[in-house]
């Protein structure tokens, strides 16, 4: 059996498949505000009841835990140690009192042009203590081709502040944009506490269940982390939740042309592209509360529009209020006056939905624009909420036929994506499913168990792992930055040699998840330089990962 768990901020949704992925239980229950911990163990009774837990294989959790303190400003704040290189300097990417450039430089190739001085990194590390820091990160402008000056900054980190969280930026991504893997190593460091103590009570919870499988928590670009990778790079499973869609709809729609997902839920709905029955990947990476990242993510759209928005009306417009309210005043009837009533009593009152008591809903919503009809102020609800997704899909699409999109074998897309099918997630989705199409010229699709899509496609999300190689025959160095792999090379190394070598140190690496695929190669680069010596030498650039996909289905 696999198990899947998605904690959203309103609803926790929980599947049970068998070993055939046919699905055997389903649940949903409101999430506990606050408490993604006992919201898990809420949904587990239902989930584990009258099984043999010997045969559970896997459990795959999805939530918004990290992103949440994030967005909300409750994530520790990170002193950074950077040193630059040729071009911009290191002092030009940040600013403040938690950032310290320094004086360590390396070239464009990795070597080191001067060394970091560990007095000026030590005296950094208190400067950034005394201002607040919370958590470390450390970065130099080409580390990923030579990670020495990270080394020797964070070295200087455990020695001043041995107790704090601290991230290697090279070891999260091996791509050179500095600005991103800045942002991406930040996070890192941001919420590593937050997820040490999560994963300690996980796994808690699942041993006072009696459950002995593996754990895995769900990446933003669909795959199955282990909790030891996880307490180690946390940033790659923040945007969890849409990744969770994605799966899911792949798992249950069984698509296999271009559509387009809108996955609504309580407090926000998920839009994303599929293009010959596949998800799509980022260009870069992941985009969070407004930062680019290196974080490899499906290519996703998040609006402020959920069942449980609070409404308000503005100049004869109804307009929503983008946090959550809590349930519809139907089903909290002794809170009318207290809160507005939410996008569910706007839906009851038109008959597209029928939760609580209908009748306090439409009392709710009269009582919101009393210079009409209750019936009208619902109808302008609900064309608001169609104007704001016809927006946000428009962009997207835009997004997708006008910028570098890629499938999820790393090849770009070369033609535009045309969707004849707008395919329906979440509580809502029947509700929505008609209106919504129409608005935007589609068919509606809504698969079976669309309203738990999410914790299907978690129990079914396949672990994907990526790494990139460098290699430079005149320095004599290769590195497999994100996995901590170095070796010395000769001067007739060659690209085949590094293909086999990546491979290698990537099949290695991927032995804790046998449920992964193989991995493959998905980018070449090669460039001959000629050295002061007046002989030829190759700068060798690489890209491997295991492919992103479902268990049960082919690679």
């Amino acid at each position: 059996m696999y198990l899947g768990i998605d904690v959203g901020g309103t609803h926790t949704d929980g599947a049970r498949l068998n070993d055939s992925f046919a699905i055997e239980t389903t649940a949903k229950i409101p999430t506990r505000p606050g408490d993604v911990l006992g919201s898990f163990r809420d949904i587990l009774t239902p989930l584990l009841a009258g099984i043999n837990l010997a045969k559970v294989r896997r459990l795959v959790i999805s939530s918004t835990l990290g992103l949440n303190a994030i967005l909300t400003g409750q994530a520790e704040a990170v002193g950074v140690l950077a040193t630059g290189g040729p071009g911009l300097g290191a002092e030009y990417f940040g600013k403040g009192p938690l950032y310290a450039p320094l004086t360590g430089q390396q070239d464009h190739r990795g070597e080191v042009l001067q060394t970091q001085d560990k007095t000026e990194a030590w005296a950094a590390v208190e400067r950034l203590l005394a201002a607040g820091a919370e958590a470390f990160a450390v970065i130099s402008k080409f580390g990923p081709k030579n990670p020495e000056l990270e080394n020797i900054l964070a070295a200087a980190v455990r020695l001043k502040a041995s107790n704090r969280p601290l991230t290697e930026a090279s070891r999260l991504s091996g791509r050179l944009n500095f600005p991103r893997r800045l942002n991406t190593a930040i996070f890192n460091s941001s919420v590593t506490r937050l997820y040490e103590d999560f994963i300690s009570n996980l796994e808690a919870a699942a041993h006072d269940f009696g459950l002995t499988c593996p754990l895995r928590l769900l990446t933003a670009d669909g795959g199955a982390l282990t909790l030891e990778d996880a307490r180690l790079k946390p940033v790659q499973v923040l945007a969890a939740g849409p990744a969770a869609g994605l799966l899911g709809l792949w798992s249950l729609a069984s698509l296999t042309d271009d559509a387009l997902m809108v996955d609504i839920g309580g407090t926000s709905t998920d839009l994303a592209v599929i293009a010959d029955g596949e998800p799509l990947l980022t260009t870069e990476g992941l985009e969070i509360n407004g930062y680019p990242t290196l974080v490899r993510a499906f290519l996703t759209q998040s609006i402020a529009l959920g069942g449980d928005l609070g409404l308000v009306s503005h100049q004869g417009r109804v307009e929503f209020i983008e946090r959550r309210e809590g349930p519809a005043l139907a089903l909290c009837p002794k809170e009318v006056g207290r809160r507005p009533p939410t996008f569910t009593d706007a839906l009851n009152v038109l008959g597209l939905t029928a939760v609580g008591q209908i009748e306090v809903s439409q009392e709710a919503l009269a009582a919101l624009a009393p210079e009409r009809p209750a019936l009208k102020t619902a109808a302008a609800t609900l064309e608001t909420a169609l104007a704001i997704i016809r927006t946000a899909a428009g962009n997207l699409l835009n997004q997708v036929n006008n910028r570098p999109v890629y499938t999820l074998n790393e090849i770009r897309l070369t033609r535009p994506v045309t969707p004849k099918v707008v395919a329906f997630l979440g509580g809502p989705a029947a509700a929505l499913a008609k209106p919504v199409a129409e608005t935007l010229g589609l068919t509606a699709l809504t698969p079976p168990e669309a309203a738990v899509a999410n914790a299907i496609g978690a129990a079914r999300s396949r672990p994907c792992l990526a790494a990139n190689l460098y290699a430079d025959t005149a320095l004599g160095t290769l590195t497999v930055p994100t996995l901590g792999f170095k070796k010395t090379i000769g001067r007739d190394y060659n690209v085949s040699q590094a293909k086999a070598e990546l491979i290698a140190v990537l099949t290695e690496a991927l032995t804790r998840l046998p449920e992964a695929g193989p991995p493959q190669i998905t980018e070449v680069e090669t460039f001959n330089q000629l050295t002061s010596y007046g002989q030829a030498d190759k700068i060798i650039r690489l890209r491997a990962q295991s492919r992103a996909g479902l268990l049960g289905t082919a690679l």
